[in-house]
């Protein structure tokens, strides 16, 4: 209920209240609200409400957020938000070894050879569209993360081997088969991508360390492949 109510309602004074409304023709507009009961002769005789408009401080909060967790360039997670996100799920599967998760490394095939030939900013839409399509493959609760200049780690919480394979083959293909527009041109680029999912009794670096090899063999294999890591 409103502060003012519920100082109303208790007589107890509303300190510090976040709320969010609704104004027409602007964003979301955040107040802070204090509510403080005022007493004449022992009875409540009214409520006095104060409102700070608080709508930057919070902006800028979620935008510190933002930065925190997610690659400027791209607007998928970070590294450090991504290392949470393996950390988190691997003691998830630790804790209930029934259920599965899968990681995916990525490196786009000849990364530089776009920058040498195509300056940066075509670079720079590489890693974005390459980006954007492994959200569009992926699902709400998948994780995708920018880990190195060319380099990218997906999480799949409860995904088999096999589910992360065929996934992988399905973002392997897209991206192959959709060139990237830029000044006019489409620039053709590939993956590779190693899969790894989580064994019981593995470290959480060795299941990552598992991927990147598997990758490397992808890599070594000719690109524009997916190598499932090899068990130990």
């Amino acid at each position: 209920s409103h502060p003012a109510m519920q100082a109303l309602r208790t007589g107890q004074p509303v300190k510090d209240v976040v709320m969010g409304i609704s104004v027409p023709g602007r964003d979301r507009t955040w107040l802070m609200v204090t509510a403080t009961p005022i007493f004449k002769q022992g009875r409540l005789a009214q409520v006095y409400a104060s409102f700070e408009d608080i709508t930057q401080r919070i902006r800028l909060g979620n935008e510190l957020q933002r930065h925190a967790t997610t690659d400027d360039l791209t607007g998928v997670a970070n590294r450090r938000s991504l290392m949470g996100r393996l950390a988190s799920e691997f003691e998830r599967v630790q804790r209930h070894p029934h259920l599965t998760c899968c990681v995916l490394a990525l490196d786009l095939d000849l990364f530089k050879g776009v920058n040498d030939t195509w300056g940066h900013a075509a670079g720079d839409a590489v890693l974005l569209h390459a980006a954007r399509l492994m959200g569009r493959a992926t699902r709400q609760h998948d994780l995708v993360g920018r880990t190195g200049g060319e380099e990218f780690t997906i999480v799949l919480p409860d995904t088999s081997a096999d589910e992360a394979c065929a996934l992988a083959d399905r973002l392997r293909h897209s991206i192959a088969v959709t060139p990237v527009p830029h000044a006019g041109v489409g620039i053709s680029i590939t993956v590779s991508i190693g899969v790894s999912a989580l064994r019981p009794g593995q470290s959480a670096e060795s299941w990552v360390k598992s991927a990147d090899a598997a990758l490397y063999r992808a890599k070594r294999g000719g690109r524009n492949r997916v190598v499932q890591a090899e068990a130990a």
